[in-house]
């Protein structure tokens, strides 16, 4: 009997379990997809629907008549690398000769750690963290486009300015003491002021002489992103974070191949996750 409740009970709640949506086009900006999301949404309030599905199908369809395709965020992914993804329409990015990427933005992940009771992570840990990003998404993109340095070294040429800002780290809740959890060795748990087992970035591409927006990104990982049984990760306390870094950087080099109209071979490597 108690084997037949549990069954019960586990198909009622993988019932309630929703699929998360996404809503892509790369041709429109954030604040315009925002701004369709809000009209969609008003929509459906005013409709007759109680049940959660119908109002769900009527949202999609809303955005659907707006010009979006309508699929899962795990296959939004595979279609354009990331949940959010703005492209500027009419960009010769051919014509780019070098790319410059600035210091990560670190600001919102230590009003984070702020909030966390008994963090003993600390701003210098943070800034190692965004030194080892912007390496990394230079060591990527550099099989695209030469990577400069020192911005002095744009002078005369057309560049592509990225900027990066990183928003989330998992956290996780050590006994009494809370640290940004990326280790693996601890289970995540909810904290205030931050998603569980989640990294979360946006990026920018823009003409660093016009300052003309080309490209906004936007995506949310869960911890284990980039991870497989094989192979290793030769970093201990930041593994998953470099990771998730990776596949970022990994997805922009292709993005930007392919508006060149380069060939591109994923650079991720085999990785062990030791859970």
């Amino acid at each position: 009997m108690r084997k037949i409740y549990f069954l019960l009970s586990l198909v009622i709640m993988l019932s309630g379990c929703a699929t998360k949506m996404a809503y892509l086009n790369s041709k429109k900006p954030p604040e315009v997809v925002k701004k369709d999301k809000d009209d969609c949404q008003t929509v459906v309030d005013a409709s007759d629907f109680k049940d959660a599905g119908l109002k769900q199908k009527k949202f999609n369809q809303c955005m659907k008549d707006k010009g979006y395709n309508v699929v899962s965020e795990d296959k939004a992914e595979k279609i354009q690398g990331f949940k959010q993804l703005w492209i500027n329409q009419g960009v010769d990015f051919k014509v780019y000769e070098a790319i410059f990427i600035d210091k990560v933005d670190l600001e919102q992940v230590k009003v984070n750690n702020l909030h966390i009771p008994g963090t003993k992570v600390t701003d210098e840990d943070i800034n190692n963290l965004g030194e080892e990003m912007l390496k990394r998404f230079s060591k990527a993109l550099s099989v695209v486009m030469p990577v400069i340095s020192d911005i002095e070294e744009a002078a005369g040429k057309k560049i592509l300015y990225i900027s990066l800002k990183l928003n989330n780290i998992s956290q996780t809740n050590v006994c009494v003491n809370a640290a940004l959890g990326v280790a693996g060795h601890f289970s995540p748990v909810p904290l205030p002021g931050g998603p569980e087992g989640t990294f979360s970035f946006d990026g920018t591409v823009t003409d660093y002489s016009s300052k003309e927006k080309l490209i906004t990104i936007s995506d949310e990982c869960k911890e284990n992103k980039n991870a497989s049984l094989a192979g290793l990760e030769s970093f201990e306390k930041w593994k998953h974070a470099y990771n998730i870094m990776d596949y970022w950087a990994d997805h922009l080099a292709a993005l930007l191949a392919k508006e060149r109209g380069q060939k591109y071979k994923s650079q991720l490597g085999i990785k062990l996750i030791d859970f």
